[in-house]
C-alpha cells in the first residue's frame, strides 16, 4: 500500500467539467448527505441500515471518506452544480482490494432529487479523465451490485465492460459483485 500514498499527494479536487466542479469532503456534509440514506433505494445496494438514523448513516459515510484521505486511499468527493453551487452527489476514486490485488475503483453516488440527468455519467468521465491524464493507473474498475441497473447502465455508457461476477459476502445487500473494467 505504500505506493498508494505516494500517489494520493497526486489526487486533486477541484476538478471541473462542464456542469460539475468537484471538492474533498468535510464534516459540514454530514447534514448535506443525509438526505441521501431518506430514500430507500439509495442504500438498497450499499449497506444495512442496522437501526442506525439517516444522521448517523450519513456520518459513517462522511468519515469513511475522511479516513480515506488520510489513509492514502483516495475518497469520494462532493460534486457541486456550477449553477446552483447546490452539492448533487459523490464521485471519486477509491483503492479496492480486488483478488489480492490493489485496484482503483471509481465510486459515484447521487442525491435523489438529482437522478436522471447525467451527472453520474459526467462525474464517472472526469475521473477516469483524471485518473489516466495523471497516471494514476492503467486501469479503472467498478465494483457494482447485479442487480443495480442505473449504475451498470452509468458504467457501460463511460466504457466500462463486464469483466467477472466475484462473491463477496461482506459487500452491502448482496452477495455477488460485478466488476466492470476500463483500461486505458
Amino acid at each position: 500500500m505504500e505506493e498508494f500514498f505516494e500517489i494520493q499527494d497526486l489526487y486533486l479536487d477541484q476538478l471541473s467539467s462542464e456542469r460539475l466542479k468537484t471538492r474533498f469532503l468535510n464534516r459540514v456534509d454530514i447534514l448535506l448527505w443525509e438526505p441521501f440514506f431518506e430514500d430507500n433505494e439509495s442504500i438498497r445496494f450499499l449497506m444495512h441500515r442496522n437501526d442506525l438514523t439517516n444522521l448517523e448513516l450519513s456520518q459513517n459515510w462522511i468519515n469513511r471518506q475522511l479516513l480515506r484521505y488520510q489513509n492514502g486511499t483516495f475518497g469520494l468527493q462532493a460534486l457541486i452544480d456550477k449553477k446552483s453551487k447546490m452539492v448533487v452527489g459523490h464521485s471519486g476514486l477509491l483503492i479496492q482490494k480486488l483478488n489480492n490485488r490493489m485496484e482503483v475503483e471509481v465510486g459515484y453516488h447521487i442525491l435523489p432529487k438529482f437522478r436522471k440527468q447525467n451527472y453520474a455519467t459526467e462525474s464517472v468521465k472526469l475521473f477516469i479523465d483524471f485518473a489516466f491524464n495523471n497516471g494514476l493507473t492503467s486501469s479503472l474498475i467498478c465494483m457494482i451490485d447485479p442487480n443495480n441497473e442505473a449504475s451498470i447502465k452509468v458504467a457501460q455508457k463511460c466504457g466500462f465492460a463486464f469483466e467477472q461476477s466475484i462473491d463477496d459476502p461482506n459487500y452491502a445487500m448482496s452477495e455477488k459483485l460485478n466488476i466492470y473494467r476500463l483500461n486505458r
